[in-house]
């Protein structure tokens, strides 16, 4: 395979596809542009999706991260060009080693392109850190941040997508439209306008989860889009964010007396070293209550010990606890059933369309059993505390992750398409 690296002012000849695509501005992006796709359904493959295609890992991004994103390995394996647009610096926040961030970490407006002057590249991978359901077709969210200009432009992902004259799209969106409320543990609906759900939502600062009919409606416009100019393609689905590494249960911190003293150690250490101990409290077990590892934060900026308590029933012993970054058995219940709706929404959508579907929770579950990732992290391992597949905010997938993800993509379009995409070694 040609693999080429591309400078500040490096001239490219235009590229070839269904049509002719100009090159100009080109020179903020890596491209690798082997000889010949290996089927010609690849002659143009682009990437739509949130913060895994795009490449964040460890509550950052960089350009490092970017080169191990899913997208660019499936492309690679495809022998087609691939290009996405590369970070400069240390990252856009840089991600961290060994040392646990909130997965929904904002990036700084300090970041910017390897050659920030041009906005006009023509990508193979328009995923953005943030972006949901509502971002593929429009340009400014709620959840729009500093990257979401920076990668499109003023573009919408599906606008910026269609500029590449793709033959092949792969879509993964949806996980933003539960995530942040999901480690956030709270079961609040952003369409839900009684005082109660706009002051949770305010509490902690999150969008809240997406309604189903507003979630398809948006999808809808997105996926009859795409299909509309690109005949071949695979929708991914979202996963259920209470199987998120970032969250287990909260009994372990009763029974399992090494877990419990780690937790505590992450919880003084957030605390830079002042000793704040947490008491659990004796109603989570059995509970199946889950605890969000975001949790230790809070708990180390109590500084009174009747508010550092762990609690699984919603105000008890006391107003307050229990409540956010605690998912009871009802909350996992209202995520459960709102992201099946949302992932029977688009099984049903990729059948009408013709394209491949990609079950990635069955990915998740898969990496569980396997053991790449962790039923509860190791929280004194300063490299894999949450699996060789996770990184280290608890959400988003290593390289080893991206790498497992790669091969369950090639064997559903393989199987889809009867192509013959060479898997990963």
């Amino acid at each position: 395979m040609n693999i080429r690296r591309l400078r500040v002012g490096a001239a490219l000849a235009a590229v070839s596809l269904t049509g002719t695509i100009a090159a100009c501005g080109e020179d903020t992006v890596d491209i690798f542009r082997p000889a010949a796709p290996v089927s010609p359904i690849f002659t143009s493959y682009v990437a739509l999706g949130n913060s895994i295609t795009a490449g964040y890992q460890s509550g950052g991004i960089n350009d490092a991260t970017q080169k191990e994103s899913y997208a660019r390995l499936v492309a690679q394996q495809m022998r087609t060009r691939y290009a996405y647009p590369a970070l400069a610096g240390a990252g856009c926040p840089a991600p961290t080693a060994g040392v646990f961030r909130n997965p929904t970490t904002e990036p700084s407006n300090g970041c910017a392109l390897r050659n920030p002057s041009s906005f006009s590249a023509v990508l193979n991978n328009v995923g953005v850190p943030g972006a949901a359901v509502a971002d593929l077709t429009t340009a400014t969210t709620a959840r729009s941040n500093f990257l979401t200009s920076l990668f499109l432009g003023g573009k919408t992902q599906v606008t910026k997508a269609l500029d590449a004259q793709p033959t092949f799209v792969s879509v993964w969106i949806g996980n933003n439209d539960v995530l942040d409320p999901g480690v956030k543990g709270v079961a609040v609906f952003a369409n839900d306008t009684t005082t109660a759900a706009k002051n949770l939502r305010t509490l902690v600062g999150t969008p809240g989860i997406t309604d189903t009919n507003t979630f398809r409606s948006s999808y809808a416009s997105a996926a009859n889009a795409l299909r509309a100019r690109v005949e071949r393609g695979v929708l991914i689905g979202v996963v259920n964010v209470t199987q998120a590494p970032i969250l287990f249960l909260a009994e372990a911190l009763l029974t399992d007396t090494a877990f419990r003293n780690a937790f505590q150690e992450k919880v003084n250490t957030a605390a830079q070293g002042a000793s704040r101990p947490v008491t659990v409290h004796p109603n989570c077990a059995g509970s199946g209550a889950l605890v969000s590892f975001a949790i230790v934060g809070t708990l180390a900026a109590q500084t009174s010990d009747a508010a550092r308590v762990i609690s699984c029933v919603r105000n008890q012993p006391a107003a307050g606890l229990g409540e956010v970054f605690i998912l009871d058995a009802a909350e996992q219940a209202t995520f459960t059933t709102i992201i099946s709706r949302y992932n029977a929404y688009i099984k049903a959508k990729a059948d009408s369309m013709g394209y491949a579907y990609l079950n990635a929770d069955s990915v998740l579950a898969a990496l569980k059993t396997s053991g790449g990732v962790a039923t509860l992290p190791d929280l004194r391992n300063t490299a894999t505390p949450f699996g060789a597949a996770v990184s280290m905010d608890g959400v988003h997938p290593s390289k080893v992750g991206h790498q497992v993800i790669a091969r369950a993509l090639i064997t559903v379009i393989n199987s889809k398409y009867g192509t013959s995409i060479p898997q990963l070694p």
